[in-house]
């Protein structure tokens, strides 16, 4: 029971960005030109970040970051999918050089990896299912059956923390992907949903009147590349590079077609908070 016990706590401390094994050296901006490829993450399952169209194409907000960073670094970004639970252990020892999955800049991760600035954000809100008018935000969600991205920092720790400070939920249940979560939202296996507004923007958009957004974000989050740490060259470049898109009103456009936010970048800070 004691090595379960210890199992489970590294490996939920590994999920949100803990240092609890030991990190790869990172490669060098050199090695990584002189190999010719970047290896990076996504998760391939959180619309509209990084999904899967129907041609079976890697697209999305995060996708086209990636995108411009790799031909601002002159070397092709080889970008591979996997579960959410796996991409930061893979980053942090070695398989990977970066990530581009809407991942938060929290002051654990940043003790582990190195951050880029933030080319995104997150606003954590509650999405309610249509005809549910009791809940009415964060503080309305006790009794009620919620669901959130698994280990998530803009979905299952911050719904844990709501039901511990404002009311036992129902029923919790954790997802790897937002496509199963939003259909269960849609056909009531939930109640509520606790995400980021550009993903909830993303969904309503397309399926106006199914659910809304309500209240007040519980918290707001900046989302960043992470990177192995001491990838200080790296770092520089595709700092280089987010300013450039947001000098060339990239992100604001990227943010209007997969979030409908308009001015998107305008919340955005120059330094890795």
């Amino acid at each position: 029971m004691k090595t379960a016990m210890i199992t489970a706590s590294v490996a939920f401390a590994m999920a949100i960005g803990g240092a609890v094994v030991g990190s790869a050296q990172a490669a060098s901006l050199e090695e990584i030109r002189e190999k010719g490829v970047l290896n990076a993450a996504t998760s391939g399952n959180l619309p509209p970040v990084s999904y899967m169209n129907e041609k079976n194409e890697l697209v999305g907000y995060d996708i086209n970051v990636a995108r411009f960073i790799e031909k601002k670094l002159g070397v092709k970004i080889e970008i591979n999918r996997l579960d959410w639970k796996g991409i930061l252990p893979g980053l942090q020892t070695g398989r990977f050089d970066a990530v581009f999955s809407n991942v938060n800049i929290t002051s654990e991760r940043k003790d582990t990896f190195t951050y880029s600035i933030p080319y995104s954000r997150a606003a954590v809100v509650v999405v309610k299912r249509a005809g549910l008018d009791d809940i009415t935000g964060y503080k309305t969600l006790a009794g009620k059956r919620v669901g959130a991205i698994s280990g998530g920092n803009d979905g299952e720790i911050p719904a844990r923390a709501i039901s511990k400070e404002y009311g036992e939920f129902e029923q919790f249940k954790g997802y790897s992907g937002y496509a199963e979560m939003l259909q269960d939202l849609m056909v009531g296996r939930v109640d509520a949903l606790i995400m980021p507004d550009t993903a909830a923007g993303g969904f309503l958009k397309s399926r106006p009147g199914v659910a809304e957004i309500v209240g007040e974000p519980y918290m707001v989050r900046f989302v960043g590349v992470p990177m192995q740490k001491g990838s200080d060259a790296l770092k520089a470049e595709i700092d280089t590079a987010i300013r450039e898109m947001r000098a060339q009103g990239l992100l604001d456009a990227w943010g209007a077609e997969f979030f409908g936010i308009e001015n998107f970048s305008d919340q955005l800070v120059d330094e890795v908070p």
